[in-house]
């Protein structure tokens, strides 16, 4: 017994020890601000990005640059040939991008005479004077520049396809439409150039402030550029612009008064030469960390602009978080290879993502996940403080939530992020990864007051909360790749991968449960329980369950989700313990009971604590198990290896206290199969919405009673005894048990 004991004390402490060297140091990440703030200021620097320009070419060359000196490998600049859009404004002793409108009257509009003819045998009435591009009027994506002048101005509604062909031939006509949202541009745009119209023009009601957008169509899952998409019209485009509230009330007085008087004309002209259409150089940067071991995560930002402003936001800051997360995470030994890419095209219809994925297919066989940043900009303080995040996984999404509690647990006050899935996969450069069918999570701010306007530029940057979205990325993908060399000591081949079926995490934990029936059976085929095996058994079954309870279910648990709301949730245990105790004890007060009794009542009292107990760890299971099988067979091997000495605490008093050998033996095998029941109700009742927390605080609140029974039964009995050398040796034996099997199979 003597030798037992310091083996016992010696493996404890080693066990312990070792713990404590191989436990993988928690990762706490330090955002570098005034180095996100750098790269935002010196990507805008270059001015509008748009794909194919001068503009997009350097920051491209920029971002290649700080991927190496952050010390990214396979860093290249990859250029794929896309329809893309561009605008070109004179300079400015020449003749500016413009348009004008007039009340004229004399000879009406004829289609066969020369270009603006009509106009020299008009008198002008009144005129708007010049209009200026940017301040009233925007092109939109994929706009042309052909047209007449002189085009009378008409109003069409909606722009509704009944709108359309209730008017019918538009030759020559500046239709003006108010834009509710409802019909896509792309159609609007065929119909226009179908009917022969001069000019399609846009307003929404209440905007002042034009801003751009890219007319392309949905074809197959991709973002196909309206010139690809009808070829037929892509030497026929007519000028299709975005106008201010207050200009399309100009047109509109303007057509009022010529109604009614054959001899008046509200007619528009304009210079719009500066659109253009064709085949540009769209580039996309990419740069790698290499993983120690399989699988890949992706992690991607669009570096292009539209062309009317900087865009600091929309997506100078998505680059620099980028650019920053790659920074915090060089350095780790990672298990998964993380690769950033930075696309280009994303502003005429995600070109450069979709271009990537279609010539990149062997690089993505392995790709595990993309990540997209997009417009992650948070300022509360004009309401926007939340950051957007969306799914293709709801597995995912619980991951992100507790992302989401870390990050936000103590901090970030104003600040938070609502997670939801989308299967269609979002309206940045995760959709094309979506459509392609990789698993993707997107993170965005909402739409905010500078958005594709001139005035997105460095001051539209809240520096407040510039670090929020970085940290939370750096703890999911923290929790996504493991750290090489982590992980339980005994690893189990060949069960890569999640399940899932209910049947296999059901079968783990129903095995698992079931090995409290062996430590019935020991119980069951000893002949005689003497006091010095009683004093052992059960000071062994009180090391097991006090070490798990407050090693495992309390300290654990509240280091990864904040020792809080995991104590209150252990308290709570603790108390129910109590006040179970209480109602029992005035139920019997006039009783005295026996040594028998009371060892038979410790049995059942344990009995319905391990019951409890082995729910929640049923649930850990099921949500382990549809993470990774690997780790769900691990845990099932932990489980079932403290059970078996759970069945001893069970049986061994109960059988003591005249219960019955058989009738200890079932009872003990009957705690076990809360395990299974606690799997199913994670995998068919609770599903997509449990999370790691709630199952921290189950378990928690679980340790709680586990303790209180221990200290209060467990170890009394075992003292009642009076076999102090037994109960001592017992007591270290079942922890050093139960320690060396946590840190065995993690």
């Amino acid at each position: 017994m003597t030798v037992l004991g310091v083996v016992s004390a010696i493996v404890l402490v080693s066990s312990f020890s070792m713990g404590f060297f191989l436990e993988e140091e928690e990762i706490n990440f330090s955002v570098n601000e005034q180095s996100i703030q750098n790269d935002i200021d010196n990507l805008v620097a270059f001015g509008p990005r748009v794909t194919g320009s001068s503009a997009e070419l350097q920051a491209a060359e920029y971002i290649r640059d700080r991927y190496i000196e952050i010390g990214l490998s396979n860093v290249q600049i990859r250029e794929y040939q896309v329809t893309g859009t561009w605008f070109v404004d004179a300079e400015p002793d020449a003749h500016q991008i413009l348009m004008h409108a007039q009340l004229e009257q004399g000879v009406q509009n004829a289609p066969l005479l020369p270009d603006g003819t009509a106009g020299n045998g008009r008198v002008q009435l009144e005129s708007t004077g010049e209009l200026n591009h940017v301040e009233t009027f925007s092109f939109f994506g994929y706009s042309g520049s052909i047209h007449k002048h002189d085009n009378e101005l008409i109003t069409l509604g909606n722009g509704s396809q009944e709108d359309f062909q209730s008017f019918g031939d538009l030759t020559d006509l500046a239709v003006i439409i108010e834009y509710d949202g409802v019909r896509p541009l792309a159609e609007i745009y065929r119909d226009g150039i179908e009917m022969n119209a001069g000019v399609l023009m846009i307003y929404t009601p209440g905007v002042e402030s034009p801003p751009f957008r890219a007319v392309t169509v949905q074809e197959n899952g991709q973002t196909v550029p309206f010139p690809d998409a009808y070829p037929e019209y892509s030497d026929s485009l007519i000028p299709f612009i975005y106008i201010s509230h207050s200009t399309a009330d100009i047109f509109h007085d303007l057509i009022e008064k010529a109604a009614g008087d054959e001899t008046k004309y509200a007619v528009l002209d304009g210079f719009w030469e500066g659109s253009h259409v064709g085949t540009r150089t769209a580039r996309v940067v990419t740069g790698e960390l290499p993983g120690s071991g399989e699988g890949k995560i992706m992690i991607g930002a669009h570096h292009d602009s539209v062309y009317l402003g900087p865009g600091a936001v929309d997506n100078a800051i998505g680059v620099a978080h980028l650019l920053e997360i790659a920074s915090q995470l060089n350095g780790h030994d990672l298990e998964a290879t993380i690769q950033f890419s930075t696309w280009g095209g994303e502003e005429l219809g995600l070109l450069g993502s979709q271009a990537f994925i279609e010539q990149s297919s062997d690089e993505l066989i392995d790709l595990d996940m993309y990540i997209n940043l997009d417009s992650t900009n948070l300022n509360p303080s004009i309401g926007l403080g939340t950051l957007g995040i969306e799914t293709t996984s709801s597995s995912l999404a619980k991951e992100l939530r507790a992302s989401r509690e870390r990050v936000f647990g103590g901090e970030w006050d104003g600040y938070s992020a609502e997670v939801i899935v989308n299967d269609g996969g979002g309206g940045s450069d995760h959709r094309a990864f979506n459509s392609a069918g990789f698993t993707t999570v997107g993170l965005y701010g909402w739409k905010y007051p500078e958005y594709h306007l001139p005035s997105d530029d460095g001051n539209a940057i809240y520096a407040d909360g510039i670090a929020v979205a970085p940290e939370l990325v750096l703890h999911f993908v923290i929790s996504q790749t493991g750290i090489a060399g982590e992980g339980p000591i005994i690893q189990i081949q060949g069960l890569e991968g999640e399940s899932s079926s209910w049947v296999f995490p059901f079968m783990l934990a129903l095995a698992a449960g079931l090995a409290t029936g062996i430590g019935g059976l020991i119980v069951f085929i000893l002949k005689e329980i003497t006091a010095e095996l009683m004093a052992f058994l059960l000071a062994m079954a009180g090391g097991v369950m006090l070490l798990i309870s407050i090693v495992d279910l309390w300290f654990e648990q509240a280091l990864e989700f904040g020792f809080i709301t995991i104590s209150a949730s252990f308290l709570v245990g603790v108390s129910t313990v109590y006040i179970a105790n209480l109602i029992i004890s005035k139920s019997g007060e006039d009783e005295i009971l026996s040594e028998e009794k009371m060892l038979y009542r410790s049995g059942i009292l344990t009995a319905i604590a391990l019951a409890i107990h082995n729910f929640p760890e049923g649930l850990a299971m099921g949500v382990a198990v549809q993470e990774s099988a690997q780790y769900g067979v691990v845990l099932m091997a932990a489980i079932a290896l403290h059970n078996i000495p759970e069945g001893v605490a069970v049986a061994a008093p109960i059988q003591a206290g005249n219960g019955g050998r058989l009738k200890a033996t079932m009872i003990a095998m009957l705690t076990g199969l809360t395990e299974p029941l606690g799997a199913l109700f994670a995998l068919l009742v609770l599903g997509s919405f449990l999370t790691p927390f709630m199952v921290g605080c189950s378990l928690a609140f679980v340790g709680g009673i586990m303790t209180v029974v221990s200290y209060r039964e467990l170890i009394p009995q075992a003292m009642a005894q009076n076999r102090p050398k037994h109960m001592i040796v017992g007591a270290l034996f079942g922890a050093s048990i139960m320690q060396l099997s946590l840190l065995l199979l993690g």
